[in-house]
C-alpha cells in the first residue's frame, strides 16, 4: 500500500498567443499572452502522464521552465505560492484516445496503445478559468486518479 512516489517532470515552457480554443477556454481575447507548458508525470518511475498545460500570460508572468524545475511539490502549490493563484473548482472531460507517436515515445507505450484523454479546466475565485490542461493518460498499469495536481 502507500502512496506512490509521483513526480513532475517539466519537459517545456513556452509563451504563445492564445488561438481561438484557448481564447474561450480561458476567457481571453485572441492573441492575448498565455504560457503553455509541456510535463510528464511519473510513478514510481514510470511515465504515465502528460500534460499539456494552458495558462493565461499576464496572470503567469515569470513562469520559466527553471522556475518549474526548481519547484518540488505540485504544480497547484507553485501556482499559489508564487503567482497567488489558487484552483478552487475543476471540471473535466474524459474520452479514450490512441496514442500518437510522440506520446507513446514519452509514455514508453506503443503507438495506437489506448490511452485517457483528461481535459481539465480549473478555475479560481469569481469562477475565472486559470488553467486549461490537457493530459494523456497510460492506464496500463494505473487507474485513473484526479488528485494528480
Amino acid at each position: 500500500g502507500g502512496i506512490e512516489q509521483s513526480r513532475s517532470v517539466p519537459l517545456e515552457c513556452w509563451r504563445a498567443k492564445a488561438g481561438p480554443e484557448a481564447a474561450r477556454v480561458l476567457g481571453l481575447k485572441l492573441g492575448d499572452p498565455i504560457t503553455i507548458v509541456r510535463r510528464v508525470l511519473e510513478f514510481a518511475g514510470k511515465p504515465v502522464v502528460v500534460d499539456e498545460i494552458y495558462l493565461p500570460g499576464e496572470t503567469f508572468a515569470g513562469l520559466s521552465l527553471e522556475v518549474l524545475n526548481e519547484h518540488p511539490g505540485s504544480l497547484y502549490s507553485l501556482f499559489e505560492s508564487r503567482f497567488g493563484v489558487r484552483m478552487i473548482r475543476a471540471t473535466e472531460r474524459i474520452r479514450a484516445v490512441a496514442a500518437d507517436r510522440s506520446t507513446a515515445d514519452l509514455l514508453k507505450v506503443r503507438e495506437g496503445s489506448p490511452l485517457l484523454s483528461v481535459e481539465r479546466i480549473s478555475y479560481t475565485y469569481g469562477d475565472r478559468p486559470v488553467e486549461w490542461r490537457r493530459g494523456l493518460y497510460a492506464t496500463a498499469d494505473h487507474c485513473y486518479l484526479n488528485e494528480l495536481g
